[in-house]
């Protein structure tokens, strides 16, 4: 694949933001597995620091090596006693938008994270992106759906006949996805996830993803930005960092799904 300005491989950078601020209930289940940690996180919180709410972290850490990421933000109006709906966030309001407008004015990309059922409801998903849409005052064309949930007969269908160009859902496993990016019979540019920050994180995927560049692909970034604290998660700001660092340093393409779509629009 050939990258802009003849970079030797490309990173793409993007965050799913699945909650955005840390409940009760969240500190009862995690507390269970990691109480110490879970202790320091709750006294910070007490403090005035929402332990969810790391947009402004992300946005310094990425603007001091000049580049922009895209942000998935998830419209989850579906109610259920489960632990798939639990820190579902209103999208609609005022610190929602204001995130949003500002993510949107600083150059970042905001892409829709369709909700937990909009895989394969054109329904659903028209109607989230209609109201990202609202907030933004401009159309958006890259997503992924929340959970990676996915049907090859209907989503890359419903994304088509909604104007949604570029797909991030696939390549996700228990390990590095190594798919390359595709254009689908629907036309949609599906750009796979390489590395997810939820899977525990080992050296050989760090290896793994480094063979991904040598052999001039492209690496595609998923770290929410809930997960992106020092106190719960230091693992996951020290790799992203690191990934970053890495990539600046061999000249690689750094950019947002959007972007990355736009290039494979006249690749592929």
């Amino acid at each position: 694949m050939k990258w802009k300005n003849d970079a030797p491989y490309a990173v793409c950078l993007s965050h799913d933001v699945d909650r955005v601020k840390k409940q009760w209930y969240h500190y009862l289940v995690y507390g269970l597995k990691r109480p110490a940690v879970q202790f320091r996180s709750l006294l910070s919180k007490m403090e005035g620091n929402e332990p969810y709410w790391n947009f402004q972290k992300l946005v310094e850490l990425e603007e001091m090596y000049d580049v922009k990421s895209t942000f998935f933000f998830l419209n989850e109006s579906h109610k259920e006693m489960s632990a798939n709906f639990m820190g579902r966030y209103d999208i609609k309001s005022m610190a929602l938008q204001s995130i949003i407008r500002e993510l949107d004015r600083r150059g970042f990309e905001i892409g829709l994270h369709g909700s937990y059922y909009s895989f394969n409801s054109e329904e659903i998903l028209a109607s989230e992106k209609r109201v990202l849409e609202g907030i933004l005052g401009h159309q958006v064309v890259s997503t992924r759906q929340h959970h990676l949930n996915f049907d090859d007969k209907t989503t890359w269908q419903i994304h088509k006949k909604i104007g949604i160009k570029y797909d991030s859902t696939l390549g996700y496993s228990t390990k590095v996805g190594m798919e390359q990016p595709l254009r689908t019979v629907e036309g949609i540019v599906e750009i796979p996830i390489t590395l997810m920050d939820t899977v525990n994180f080992t050296e050989d995927m760090y290896k793994e993803c480094c063979q991904v560049a040598k052999d001039g692909g492209i690496i595609m970034l998923n770290f929410h930005q809930c997960h992106f604290n020092e106190i719960e998660y230091p693992d996951n700001v020290s790799i992203y960092t690191k990934f970053l660092a890495k990539a600046k340093n061999d000249g690689a393409w750094i950019m947002n799904v959007k972007e990355a779509g736009e290039w494979l629009d006249e690749q592929l």
